[in-house]
């Protein structure tokens, strides 16, 4: 049994998977900076360097987990306006 949907659902699906993917994306770039990091030895005259760039990579992939967030949040919103509308499933 299929139903209706509104275009406007559909548009806001795809907010909530481009935010999801956008977040998603930055949290694996700062996961493989920090893991390239890893990988080669700091040598001591760019320890402070390598730090703040570590710092850096972290800061980034908790800027991932926010905008993932935000992204479950357009998920529930999405979900929420869905079901409020007229052409829900009763």
């Amino acid at each position: 049994m299929s139903q209706h949907v509104e275009p406007a659902a559909r548009r806001r699906d795809l907010i909530a998977l481009l935010i999801l993917a956008a977040g998603a994306a930055t949290a694996v770039y700062g996961y493989l900076g920090l893991h390239h990091m890893a990988a080669k030895p700091i040598v001591r005259v760019a320890g402070q360097q390598a730090m703040e760039r570590a710092i850096s990579y972290n800061n980034i992939v908790l800027a991932g987990w926010v905008i993932i967030a935000v992204g479950i949040l357009a998920v529930v919103w999405s979900f929420l306006a869905n079901r409020r509308s007229e052409h829900a499933p009763r």
